[in-house]
C-alpha cells in the first residue's frame, strides 16, 4: 500500500504584539529590576527626595521611574516614542514602582540642545551616557535642585568647574551609596599631578581616549550628585 505523502505544515511566523517586543527589548537590554543603576537611583532618591525629573538622552532607559513619581525622557529618536506609550511597559513600571504616587512619565522626540520646557522646573536632572547634558540643559534645574551625573563622556568632569554647581556627593559603587565625605571627595578631579582638572583637559577628554591623554585622574567613579547653587 502506497504512503501518503505528507504534506508539509507551513510555519506561519507570528508577530509579536507591539506591546510584548518593546516590554522585551526595554528588559533584555536594561536587565529590569536587575538593572546596574538601580541601587544608584535608589540612594539619590533616599537623599534627595526628588519628584519632578529630567532625563536628557536617555533611549528607552526608563529605570529612574521606578523610583521618581514624575520623570520627563527626552531623545531625539523619535521611534523611541512608541516605547514610552506602549500600555505592557507602563503596566511593569507600575507593578514595580518603590513609590505610592500613580506613575507619570513624558517623552519628548527631540534634540536636548533645543529648547523644549519651563526653565527651572525640575528638582533632578540625570547624566548617563549622552554627552555634554550639563551644558544645554542646566537651566531646567531649580536653585537647589541636583544633578546626577556619569562622567563616562566626561559631563562630570565638566560640571565640576562650573560657578553654578557644587560638587556634594561621590557614588561608591563598591558600597552602592553615595558618600558625602571630605574623605570620599578629596582627589576627584585632580590630575596625579596634582592640579585640579582644567578647561583644556576636559576638552582632551572629549576628543582624545583616555590611554592617549596627556594627563590621568588621581580618583575616579562613574558617578557624581552635583547641586545647582546660583
Amino acid at each position: 500500500m502506497e504512503r501518503k505523502k505528507s504534506k508539509k505544515v507551513k510555519r506561519l511566523n507570528v508577530k509579536k504584539t507591539p506591546s510584548q517586543t518593546q516590554i522585551k527589548h526595554f528588559l533584555k537590554i536594561y536587565k529590569g529590576l536587575n538593572d546596574w543603576h538601580i541601587p544608584i537611583f535608589r540612594a539619590v532618591q533616599e537623599f534627595t527626595k526628588a519628584k519632578h525629573v529630567l532625563y536628557p538622552g536617555s533611549h528607552k532607559h526608563l529605570t529612574p521611574s521606578l523610583f521618581f513619581p514624575d520623570v520627563t525622557y527626552i531623545d531625539f529618536d523619535s521611534k523611541i516614542k512608541q516605547f514610552f506609550n506602549d500600555e505592557q511597559v507602563l503596566c511593569w513600571l507600575e507593578n514595580n514602582k518603590f513609590y505610592k504616587e500613580e506613575v507619570k512619565i513624558k517623552f519628548i522626540d527631540q534634540d536636548f540642545n533645543q529648547i523644549f520646557e519651563k526653565m527651572s522646573s525640575f528638582d533632578l536632572m540625570i547624566s548617563a551616557c549622552a554627552g555634554f547634558v550639563s551644558k544645554e540643559c542646566q537651566k531646567y534645574l531649580k536653585i537647589g535642585g541636583y544633578f546626577l551625573v556619569s562622567d563616562a563622556h566626561s559631563d562630570a568632569r565638566a560640571t565640576f568647574l562650573m560657578p553654578n554647581f557644587s560638587f556634594e556627593a561621590v557614588y561608591d559603587s563598591s558600597r552602592n551609596i553615595l558618600d558625602f565625605s571630605d574623605k570620599a571627595k578629596n582627589g576627584h578631579f585632580i590630575t596625579t599631578q596634582g592640579d585640579v582638572i582644567s578647561s583644556i583637559q576636559v576638552e582632551e577628554s572629549i576628543r582624545i581616549p583616555k590611554s592617549k591623554r596627556k594627563f590621568k585622574m588621581l580618583k575616579e567613579e562613574m558617578f557624581y550628585l552635583f547641586k545647582k547653587i546660583k
